[in-house]
């Protein structure tokens, strides 16, 4: 079990984890269950960032410290599936075409402009919020996306039977939800987070549905700009949340 974590840990983040894991059934199982754990240990480590830092140096500092640790924790990894996934869609092209231009190492005009605009909207939503929101929930929000990106994989169709996202479906399947689903537990101890849980939900339907008819269903590229996408759009919710005083 362990190692399977281990093994999530070391896909989905930088941390230093020095250990090398068999890919077999069992370990990539556990990896599969255990992002929504991966996406939590990101959360403990925004949250000491912010704890360490808020009230020493500036707002607009911090606000930018924790949008680049968020991306620089990952890896680049999701922000780069977002640039692919961006390409392809505004090729306007058939499915299969818009699947070969992910597999494609080179970036294009539509990705870079897109990371932009993802980017600086999150970051005005944190500058906006970040001397209201709770600490619980800068903990819940990476545990939410990757809790999101896990249904992806686990109740959407590949679009190809090769790459990263066919290599974890493999020992897994849509019977595994409630595993996955229980994480979404954590966010029962506060109305923000429950309401970020319930726009996650939102969000996961309509991206599900998305992808399947504009890419024939999910791949490793989809599944990070899935992560990138919800992220900024949990941080919008909470921006609206203590914009309006709904809260």
């Amino acid at each position: 079990m362990w190692r399977g974590i281990i093994l999530a840990v070391q896909f989905l983040t930088v941390l230093p984890v020095r250990m090398q894991v068999d890919w077999n059934e069992r370990t990539g199982r556990i990896a599969v269950l255990s992002f929504p754990l991966v996406g939590a240990m990101i959360g403990a480590l925004l949250v000491a960032q912010h704890a360490l830092l808020f009230g020493h140096v500036s707002l607009l500092v911090l606000s930018f410290l924790l949008l680049f640790s968020s991306i620089f924790f990952s890896g680049g990894l999701h922000a780069d599936g977002w640039m692919d996934c961006s390409d392809a869609y505004f090729s306007y092209r058939d499915q299969q075409r818009r699947l070969e231009i992910m597999s494609d190492p080179r970036v294009g005009a539509f990705a870079v402009l897109s990371l932009f605009f993802l980017l600086g909207f999150r970051f005005i939503f944190m500058f906006e919020t970040i001397a209201h929101f709770s600490l619980f929930s800068l903990f819940c929000l990476p545990l939410l996306s990757r809790l999101g990106m896990t249904l992806l994989l686990l109740t959407a169709p590949l679009a190809k039977q090769t790459g990263m996202a066919a290599s974890f479906r493999q020992h897994v399947d849509h019977r595994f939800v409630p595993f996955v689903a229980m994480y979404g537990g954590v966010c029962l101890f506060s109305r923000e987070t429950l309401v970020l849980f319930l726009a996650l939900m939102l969000f996961y339907v309509i991206a599900k549905a998305f992808v399947v008819k504009q890419f024939g269903g999910v791949t490793g590229d989809v599944l990070g700009a899935f992560i990138e996408g919800s992220e900024t759009f949990l941080w919008f919710v909470i921006w609206l949340l203590h914009a309006f005083a709904i809260l």
